[in-house]
């Protein structure tokens, strides 16, 4: 395992794309391929995710973004436009925010405008109970009793493929069509590492409202509207959504009907995208 792991496709302005949490950075595949005539776009995984080395040390975000600065710093790639999912949105929102002379162009994909559930039983299922819990233990225990919980549900087995069932589930539940770059996506899930729980409780404390708020670069924020799946989410979103935008930000919104993974909905905006980054002005999007 290397400190950072990421797979490069296409030439040109460099693209960073940070995936959600449990995926590598091949969650981010198809979009790369749409920008690689014109962008070099690094698929990366998150710290403790995959492939690359975990923060070994208590997560913020000033830690979040330096450590973005340092793949970027690394590999000499100068300021670079950032696309990112979920979890990864949360890291890209700490860098664009701590560096934003590194960040050319940021777009976040249903990310930035909803706080973190404080009990996530959406996210986690039944461990959602316990988060809050194990949350406060870590922060009054240190980085240790994460170490103690590691040795306990990290495993070197390798991941299993998806079944078809669980993949049915999982397209039903979000909205999406059963097509082969979701499949190959979760046949490939980010294999939990050392580190990786760090991540996870630096992101439940994250305050990412504020972060949003402190946006100083042009932020495209494609969200899902989660109307016909979820009544409870579409009626969050909708109210979180006209909070930020009463703001003076430097965000560009683009709705999109379904659920939480948008950049897999037939109805993903990627002309829009692409103009977005080609572009030094954003005022011309709606």
């Amino acid at each position: 395992m290397s400190r950072y792991h990421a797979e490069v496709v296409g030439r040109g302005i460099p693209v960073l794309f940070l995936p959600s949490g449990g995926f590598t950075g091949e969650e981010g595949r198809s979009l790369a391929e749409a920008l690689r005539d014109e962008f070099e776009v690094h698929l990366l995984d998150l710290p403790g995710f995959g492939r690359s080395e975990g923060i070994g040390q208590v997560v913020d975000a000033k830690q979040l973004a330096d450590w973005v600065k340092g793949y970027v710093e690394s590999r000499r790639l100068g300021p670079v436009h950032v696309i990112a999912h979920s979890l990864g949105g949360a890291v890209a929102l700490a860098f664009a925010v701590h560096y934003p002379e590194q960040v050319e162009r940021l777009v976040l994909l249903d990310q930035g405008h909803k706080s973190f559930p404080r009990v996530p039983i959406k996210e986690y299922e039944v461990f959602g109970f316990a988060v809050p819990i194990l949350s406060g233990l870590y922060r009054l225990l240190g980085p240790r009793f994460l170490e103690h919980i590691e040795r306990k549900v990290v495993s070197d087995k390798p991941s299993s493929s998806i079944s078809d069932d669980r993949f049915q589930v999982f397209c039903k539940q979000t909205g999406l069509p059963e097509r082969d770059e979701i499949r190959h996506a979760l046949d490939a899930p980010a294999k939990l590492e050392r580190g990786g729980l760090q991540l996870l409780f630096g992101f439940y404390h994250l305050d990412v409202p504020f972060l949003m708020r402190s946006l100083q670069v042009p932020t495209l924020l494609v969200y899902a509207d989660f109307v016909g799946l979820d009544a409870k989410e579409a009626r969050l979103t909708k109210s979180a959504i006209i909070d930020l935008q009463r703001h003076e930000l430097p965000i560009t919104y683009i709705r999109l009907t379904g659920g939480h993974f948008v950049h897999w909905n037939p109805a993903f905006p990627i002309e829009q995208v692409l103009q977005f980054l080609q572009s030094q002005k954003v005022s011309g999007l709606r």
